[in-house]
């Protein structure tokens, strides 16, 4: 009897999960030779990286269990006797990964990133350009395995599942308590600089300056008397655009009645100019807005040549709406609004919570991320 996807994953998994509350998957993972499970590590040591060839895998993986026959390495319909791995991605798997592996799931689809997406076959020679040579040599083996060596399809998945669990279930960041006496602005802002400018090896550093204004606003919106009556918006994803959430920037402050009332909009090693000012009045044209800031980690801030252009527009936007428009450094606005505070160090507590919030409800912020931070608590604060 032909199983439905469906049924493939859900059952899958519910093995992986028992496997791993027992022995965390130590005896099922036997089932795989040294090689396999060599290939199948690589895939998971870089799979914030690389979520697009996790998903692939799974769609191959659970493909073949529900149609043995089915060379998966042909997953174009463009190509003979293939399918449409992208079809049966969005339809199965991807939703089963959002429900199951948030953090590691792809917004729509695997097939849709480049590298992955050419009408070639997934053979020993496909040319897709994955940018990690370990991680596609991994990968094109593991699918020739199945196809032509004596790798399990069924096995692969559930380990594929164990290996997920395991890493999704680690928690590498816990708050700590803060002696005040200890966090001077002066170590705060220390300790920022060191977690958004640090090399990081993967995407993602861009949010990090978005949890940080969003965590003080959090401090100023409760407690200074501007923001009396006014509410702190959702830190919405920072790939949502805001024409799609009818929003006016990343970080909002609504009035009492919902209308917009301060918008704030973060660019990271971006210097801003006239037409990110421009485009900032587009979106609150039309709104109560009263103050918008357009703020970056770039230094210097402003573009070399478009001082005199922005303050230009900021002039004209200020007469034709009454929308006070602030450009300014993240580095800065942070520093400034730590003086606000009667209890800086309050900052540090909220922006770890936020960002082990974001680590585990998003697939922005990565381990790498979280890890870095951890070090810089550990180093200063401890």
């Amino acid at each position: 009897m032909k199983r439905e996807a469906t049924e493939i994953l859900k059952g899958s998994y519910e093995i992986a999960e028992l496997e791993a509350k027992k022995d965390a998957g130590k005896i099922f993972l036997k089932k795989l030779n040294a090689h396999q499970l060599k290939n199948l590590q690589v895939i998971i040591d870089n799979a914030e990286s690389f979520k697009a060839v996790i998903t692939v895998l799974a769609t191959s993986f659970t493909k073949k269990i529900e149609n043995p026959k089915q060379d998966v390495r042909f997953h174009k319909t463009g190509l003979k006797g293939g399918y449409s791995g992208r079809t049966f991605d969005t339809k199965f798997v991807t939703p089963f990964f959002k429900e199951k592996f948030h953090r590691l799931s792809m917004k729509e689809s695997g097939w849709l990133t480049r590298s992955l997406e050419q009408v070639a076959p997934f053979d020993l020679k496909f040319p897709g350009e994955i940018r990690s040579g370990l991680v596609k040599k991994a990968f094109l083996e593991i699918l020739d395995d199945v196809e032509r060596g004596k790798g399990n399809p069924q096995n692969y998945l559930i380990a594929l599942f164990i290996f997920l669990i395991h890493k999704l279930k680690t928690q590498p960041l816990k708050v700590i308590h803060i002696d005040n006496s200890s966090a001077s602005i002066e170590l705060i802002m220390e300790s920022m600089k060191a977690h958004f400018f640090s090399k990081y090896s993967i995407g993602g550093a861009s949010r990090l300056p978005v949890i940080a204004i969003y965590s003080i606003y959090q401090i100023l919106v409760r407690d200074l008397k501007r923001y009396d009556g006014k509410k702190l918006a959702l830190l919405k994803s920072h790939v949502t655009s805001d024409s799609k959430s009818r929003d006016i920037g990343d970080i909002t402050v609504l009035d009492k009645d919902g209308k917009f009332f301060e918008g704030v909009e973060i660019k990271h090693g971006i210097p801003i100019d006239k037409i990110m000012v421009d485009d900032a009045f587009e979106k609150i044209r039309t709104t109560p807005t009263i103050r918008y800031y357009i703020i970056t980690t770039s230094e210097p801030n402003i573009k070399v040549g478009e001082e005199n252009k922005i303050k230009e527009s900021v002039k004209n936007i200020r007469k034709e709406h009454g929308c006070e428009i602030i450009v300014n450094g993240v580095i800065h606005s942070l520093k400034y609004y730590l003086r606000l505070l009667s209890n800086p160090s309050e900052f540090i507590q909220i922006y770890t919570q936020n960002l082990e919030k974001e680590f585990q409800e998003s697939t922005e912020i990565k381990e790498v991320h979280i890890k870095a931070w951890k070090e810089i608590l550990e180093k200063n604060f401890s």
